[in-house]
């Protein structure tokens, strides 16, 4: 392995530790803040100001997967030293953004308030300024997200990791000030909408080195926009099947019950995808290096670094599901109250499960997509969909809420489940019998030790404090067990010498265990050597 691939394998590592600080500052934000906003606003307007959020964020269907493409594309703009294509592909699509996201805040007045009157809101007369504050912080996430795609293109990884915890630190923050400054729904969307400013300036601040490189003035060309289109084609209906997946049960919800069953819907729901710990941004990295790996025929790197990153996606993913799986309906009531258990802590277990299955095949879909196929993963999700919208359809008014649960949690294993073994067909990956049982023992090992720390732990769930000190018991007693029988030597290493490096200690580096290395082709440092204090970008 040479010198370069090792530190920048090293990077993407790195940015997988901030990406998942970044998610855990995220989830105690949210642990914090939620029954703070639900006592704060009530039940009713809690829901309004989820469903507000859903609506305004459909407009990311039309986006047309441009975002994502850009990955791929900016990184081979950078792997061939052609920094006037990065700049002036950036500055393309940052204008297409644009009108994304005023659509967004248009199709949210237009839109919104007959579908919040439909869904029964507790505002008698939706007002539009909510709805329009929620489409201009969508339109300024757009912006940031292209910004995080040129970032990790230009494999600084670790950079854009560090501005998502300062944006996972901000937004809680910002709505316990809102809370104790008496602002009710439009004061909370509008610190929203102020926090995704102050991210937005963090990432352009720390891309305008790269696009500095060019050597001719960024200008609108649409055949970028085609280029990357006719690449995106269908990883582009994959990110709409995405939003629609994810935010139609919100919406499911609200129909089939109220805007305060939305709330004991989304609560235990976003809980469980903070499951989801390395899933996204192991995809949005894993784009970047299996292209380039698949490009250069390197497979035999690329199939290493893929079951490197499959053994992170186990570890992490089922370390956070097991503990909620096992203590989350209880955490529900001592968190929120009994009714949040009783009416969320099926649907708590039914996501988690689902999420961490989905967060482990995200690398198989990616590796899809590298090796040209990007059908695939989308032909798995279409079917399923339709599969989850008809039982939605047909059994909601039956079941209720419940069954929105059952459906999504569903699909997101099922697709998962359906890449696996479709990778494994087109890249004639074969795992034996033996190893796979292996394998299996190990997991059950794990677990049992999780279950084992769950039943001794649980009677001593009787506040928040207590609460999280549980499920963090259990899942610590599941990452210990991994450490051993899930993880290789490698991801060892790399905990070990970060780990000591925490401590203030210096171990020699292992594999992966560079830092932030030179750009792909040569094209000079593309890591923090800016500037010692180079402020970073951060993803939603």
């Amino acid at each position: 392995m040479s010198a370069s691939s090792t530190a920048r394998a090293g990077a993407m590592k790195r940015g997988l530790a901030w990406s998942v600080a970044s998610t855990i500052l995220g989830a105690i934000g949210s642990l914090i803040v939620t029954p703070v906003l639900v006592a704060h606003l009530g039940a009713g307007d809690f829901g309004v100001y989820l469903l507000i959020l859903a609506l305004t964020s459909y407009a990311g269907l039309f986006d047309l997967g441009l975002t994502w493409a850009a990955g791929r594309f900016l990184a081979d703009d950078v792997a061939g030293d052609r920094w006037s294509d990065v700049a002036q592909r950036f500055h393309t699509l940052a204008r297409f953004l644009l009108g994304v996201g005023a659509l967004s805040v248009g199709a949210a007045v237009v839109v919104g308030p007959p579908l919040l009157r439909l869904a029964r809101s507790a505002l008698a007369a939706p007002s539009t300024v909510p709805l329009v504050l929620a489409g201009l912080s969508f339109a300024l996430m757009l912006q940031g997200g292209l910004a995080a795609s040129l970032l990790r293109a230009c494999q600084r990884f670790e950079t854009a990791g560090r501005v998502a915890a300062i944006g996972s630190v901000l937004l809680p923050a910002g709505s316990l000030l809102a809370v104790r400054a008496s602002a009710g729904l439009t004061g909370l969307l509008a610190v929203n909408l102020l926090v995704n400013g102050v991210v937005l300036a963090l990432y352009l601040n720390a891309v305008r080195p790269e696009l500095r490189r060019a050597d001719v003035a960024a200008r609108w060309a649409s055949r970028y926009l085609r280029e990357m289109a006719a690449f995106g084609g269908w990883s582009s209906l994959g990110r709409v099947l995405l939003v629609v997946m994810l935010q139609v049960d919100r919406l499911a919800v609200a129909l089939l019950g109220s805007v305060t069953g939305l709330t004991y819907y989304a609560v235990p729901a976003n809980l469980a995808s903070r499951v989801n710990l390395l899933g996204g941004p192991m995809a949005n990295m894993f784009l970047s290096r299996a292209s380039l790996l698949q490009a250069q025929g390197k497979v035999a790197e690329l199939d290493r670094q893929q079951a490197s990153g499959r053994r992170f996606l186990i570890w992490t993913a089922a370390a956070a599901a097991v503990p909620l799986a096992l203590l989350g309906p209880r955490f529900l009531g001592v968190w929120i109250g009994p009714d949040m258990a009783a009416s969320g802590g099926r649907v708590l277990i039914l996501l988690s499960a689902a999420y961490a299955i989905s967060a482990v095949a995200s690398i198989d879909a990616v590796r899809l997509e590298a090796m040209g196929r990007p059908d695939l993963p989308v032909k798995a999700m279409l079917a399923w969909a339709v599969i989850a919208i008809a039982v939605i359809a047909g059994m909601g008014p039956a079941f209720g809420p419940l069954i929105v649960a059952y459906a999504v949690g569903g699909w997101l294993a099922a697709v998962g489940v359906t890449n696996i073994v479709m990778l494994r067909r087109v890249a004639g990956h074969a795992t034996s019998a033996a190893s796979l049982g292996l394998a299996t023992a190990r997991f059950a090992l794990c677990l049992l030790a999780a279950a084992g720390a769950g039943w001794v732990l649980q009677p001593r769930m009787t506040n928040v404090v207590t609460g999280l000190a549980c499920l963090a018991g259990v899942g610590l007693s599941f990452a210990a067990c991994g450490v051993v029988l899930i993880l290789g030597p490698d991801e060892r290493r790399f905990l070990a010498g970060n780990l000591a490096r925490a401590m203030g200690r210096q171990t020699p580096a292992g594999p992966g265990d560079a830092g932030e290395g030179p750009s792909p082709g040569g094209g000079g440092s593309t890591g923090d050597d800016h500037s010692p204090e180079d402020p970073h970008a951060s993803g939603r």
